[in-house]
């Protein structure tokens, strides 16, 4: 006797979920360094209640309108809204005291020293290790015919750090998560940037399973500020790059 789920009702609740990421190399090692998962907590519901159909009515009137994936989540009831905890980067305008308790927390991973719940730190670093060509000014993408085009880094160690980046953000949130977590929340965009580094990074290698992130993103920012819509299934142009 089969327990649980089919595989067709398991896919259907789990779509538009971000997929879990089990911790491997480089981000067991950031979780076994982590001193604790950053905090996350559900907004007073009062006031931070996603309404997901108010959001697309607004855009109902436009030339094509809503492609297929934005009707889909038009439907979903409203939603609770969250708020994380942001660890800063150091950078021009923090102080002394706050760049010394920083330098303090940082621990050392893979061959970087880092605070390990700083998500901005392994997006940062994924970047620098994968050296995209679309970084430069004079990036043209009509040149692009395939990952070698775009990738002058090592992607794979790129791939480990995005990641690891993920995988603490994923400390700090239930699964599955079904809510919406508000870009316009300044301190959570860092984890946007976190979960959209590691797609874009890994569409590069295996788009199929990008595709899942993408759609996630969507799901649980509806504002779409970073375009994962663009490269989600259902999405207003639903193309995946270089192939299958």
């Amino acid at each position: 006797m089969s327990v649980g789920l089919d595989p067709k009702s398991q896919k259907a609740a789990l779509e538009g979920v971000m997929p879990w990421l089990v911790p491997t190399g480089l981000a067991a090692e950031a979780l076994a360094r982590l001193d604790r998962p950053l905090l996350a907590w559900v907004q007073d519901p009062e006031f931070h209640m996603f309404d997901s159909a108010a959001h697309y009515a607004e855009y109902e009137d436009e030339p094509g309108g809503l492609s297929r994936l934005e009707r889909k989540i038009a439907k979903l009831p409203l939603r609770p809204e969250w708020a994380m905890e942001r660890v800063w980067t150091p950078d021009e305008e923090t102080d002394e005291a706050y760049d010394a308790a920083y330098e303090k927390a940082c621990v050392t991973i893979g061959d970087r020293r880092l605070h390990p719940r700083d998500l901005d730190a392994y997006t940062t670093i994924a970047y620098e290790l994968a050296d995209l060509a679309d970084e430069d000014d004079d990036f043209d993408p009509n040149d692009v015919e395939s990952e070698a085009d775009l990738v002058r880094g090592d992607l794979e160690s790129a791939l480990s750090w995005a990641a690891a980046g993920v995988c603490v953000l994923q400390q700090s949130l239930p699964y599955p998560f079904r809510d919406v977590l508000p870009y316009g929340e300044l301190d959570n965009r860092p984890a946007h940037r976190a979960v959209y580094a590691y797609a874009n990074l890994l569409q590069l290698k295996q788009p199929r399973k990008a595709a899942a992130w993408f759609t996630a993103m969507v799901y649980f920012s509806p504002m779409d500020n970073m375009g994962a819509r663009f490269l989600a299934p259902g999405g207003p142009s639903s193309r995946l790059p270089f192939g299958s």
